[in-house]
């Protein structure tokens, strides 16, 4: 008999560019039980909506990506300057996240521990039938008990989700439901399977410290003086190279700052479930808000927009560099220009760091 779980959010959900983590909240909505009639604390207007803009008609991908805010800032992601999968990148901004890096057993468990789940997992590639057997059985016991599981198949950057089944037909979603190919577990890199919800285990405090271990971790640090010496050393020969450099590197803060804005920012949301008190829920919003996406503040977000218009990039090119990106790199001013820019998101960081370093002073 063929089983379909419901509330299902196809991934990604507005401006999510990393592909686990948007999967992991798709799979959240559906194992805590969300459904369109879950109450959406509504951030800017300070209350659960009454649907009084188009923004409120699918609350379910509203939550989804709410989910995705405090995920990607739980997992640190939010304050690197690159992800961890991208190996074109050595070293990463962020600690714990070697070249070649591939969502280890650590970073799983700690998501788990801060978002509830429990899971089984297993990995590889052409491994034997009866394991086969094994995990199309978890699966299958998962998804009866309405829990998906999350799989990496030959694309071994891209994550789905498994949501139903139909004998040995496997239902899978991403940017939309489909069926998986009958080959789909010769192929198969790597299982997730939830189990279950669970209490939450990660304290406010540990998630802080999470958060300023990143923020103060040397080649975050680093970086800026990096950027600093590179625009100092611009030539005709390296010119495209360079701007390819400066607007990949803003690529990553431009959106996942904003995300943990948003994360800290609103009143109801996994994040502010394990906040001991207002108090410092208030202290650490202010700053969010203020430092990464308050309007004409010298935010990050809108920091990461000027730093594009610098480079001749925006939606017109796909926010992809031109030959006209090296022409205006070439240019002292806007050398200068983009140093005084990165300049002010390290700035925005170290800001950060310092008020959630007050924060646990008080914890």
């Amino acid at each position: 008999m063929k089983t379909m779980l419901q509330n299902q959010v196809p991934f990604p959900f507005d401006a999510e560019s990393d592909n686990f983590t948007a999967a992991l909240s798709s799979a959240l909505i559906i194992a805590r039980g969300y459904t369109e009639e879950t109450p959406y604390w509504c951030a800017p207007n300070h209350r659960y909506c009454t649907h009084c803009s188009p923004c409120g008609d699918h609350l379910l991908g509203r939550h989804q990506l709410s989910i995705y805010h405090c995920l990607l800032t739980a997992s640190t992601l939010a304050f690197g300057f690159d992800y961890p999968w991208d190996d074109t990148v050595d070293p990463h901004s962020l600690p714990g996240f070697p070249v070649g890096w591939r969502w280890d057993d650590d970073f799983v468990d700690v998501l788990s521990h801060f978002a509830g789940f429990s899971y089984l997992r297993f990995d590889g590639i052409g491994i034997s039938t009866g394991t086969k057997e094994e995990v199309l059985s978890a699966m299958k016991s998962a998804m009866d008990a309405g829990f998906p599981t999350l799989l990496r198949l030959e694309n071994e950057m891209k994550w789905i989700l498994a949501v139903g089944y139909d004998d040995n037909l496997v239902y899978g979603l991403d940017t939309q439901l489909h069926e998986l190919p009958a080959n789909w577990y010769a192929v198969l890199r790597d299982a997730i399977v939830i189990t279950g919800s669970t209490t939450p285990r990660m304290t406010y405090k540990a998630l802080l410290e999470r958060i300023v271990s990143a923020l103060t971790y040397q080649e975050h640090t680093a970086l800026e003086g990096v950027i600093m010496d590179v625009l100092d050393h611009v030539t005709e020969e390296n010119a495209m190279e360079i701007a390819g450099m400066m607007c990949g590197i803003n690529g990553v803060p431009i959106e996942a700052r904003w995300h943990a804005a948003e994360a800290f920012s609103s009143d109801r949301n996994l994040i502010q479930d394990i906040c001991p008190n207002k108090a410092l829920q208030a202290q650490l919003s202010d700053v969010f808000f203020a430092r990464y996406i308050k309007n004409d503040n010298d935010e990050t977000h809108g920091i990461g927009w000027k730093i594009w218009g610098a480079l001749g990039v925006g939606p017109e090119t796909g926010y992809q560099i031109t030959a006209q990106s090296a022409a205006l790199i070439m240019q002292k001013e806007t050398q200068e220009t983009l140093k005084r820019l990165y300049a002010k998101v390290f700035e925005n960081d170290r800001a950060v760091c310092a008020a959630l370093q007050k924060c646990l002073a008080q914890l």
